[in-house]
């Protein structure tokens, strides 16, 4: 085989891998009853659609089998907690080979976030700790194509965990607002593969070059899933989570307190 026809081959073999996506294939996208992100969906609609997607739209997760859908991403993000049939609809979608995709958010929306975290262990991803992350980040491959690092979140959440997912994104202190569970990583639903990502604004008809570019990543990944190795921290950060508003305000008392009973006792010993 000449130089030429290798090259040929080589190029068709690259488009046959990279394609994905078979004709008629399904996307469903979940959303909140009363969304505020419409312009979100409609976007992440608009790429499913250009991917060769038939996409269908539904207000919460729909009764039955999800097995006609190829991929599913579960938008909702406002304090929407995961719930029980829910998690059984994705685990027994997950175990049969689907792909999924989950929104998160800030640490302002815990419920939302530790209904993911608890659906993750459910599946067999392991246990994962949340903590806040620099929204400055590199996207790592095979997430990365087309994209100028550093890439931005807006306001994002993420985990410092050990555990077998990959990070599709991760800050200089190693802490991942994005992560993948590839094939063979979730123990309850090895077939299937799952994405989360910790920020909701990435996905938005008007966020910049880089986000729009890793929403199409994500969508040709869910198309044909591989394995990714799995992320390990560095040892030498600790992550150290959020602490809640309730939380500072009583460190904050608790100090105060302590300062002065310190002050207290100076003024003693002087007089003495």
């Amino acid at each position: 085989m000449t130089g030429s026809y290798k090259f040929k081959f080589s190029a068709l073999l690259l488009l046959f891998t990279f394609a994905g996506v078979s004709s008629g294939a399904n996307a469903l996208i979940v959303t909140e009853a009363t969304s505020v992100v419409d312009t979100d969906n409609t976007n992440l609609s608009n790429k499913l659609t250009a991917a060769s997607f038939t996409v269908t739209t539904n207000a919460g997760v729909p009764a039955g089998s999800l097995v006609t859908y190829q991929q599913i991403w579960d938008t909702r993000f406002n304090q929407i907690v995961l719930s029980a049939s829910d998690i059984t609809a994705y685990t027994t979608y997950l175990a049969g080979g689907g792909n999924l995709f989950l929104m998160g958010e800030n640490s302002g929306f815990a419920t939302r976030d530790n209904s993911i975290v608890s659906f993750i262990a459910t599946v067999g991803g392991g246990t994962i700790t949340l903590t806040t992350p620099n929204n400055t980040v590199t996207v790592r491959a095979p997430f990365a194509t087309g994209i100028t690092n550093p890439f931005t979140f807006q306001a994002a959440n993420g985990t410092h965990s050990t555990g077998p997912y990959g990070a599709i994104a991760v800050d200089a202190t190693g802490i991942a607002p994005a992560i993948v569970y590839g094939p063979g990583s979730l123990t309850s639903a090895p077939a299937g593969s799952l994405i989360v990502v910790f920020d909701v604004n990435f996905l938005g008809t008007n966020a910049d070059a880089n986000s729009q570019q890793l929403t199409t990543n994500l969508i040709g990944y869910l198309a044909a899933p591989v394995s990714v190795a799995p992320f390990n921290p560095p040892s030498g950060v600790v992550a150290v989570p959020a602490l809640s508003t309730w939380a500072f305000f009583i460190l904050v008392a608790g100090l105060t307190y302590l300062a002065f009973r310190r002050l207290g006792k100076t003024k003693q010993e002087l007089v003495g």
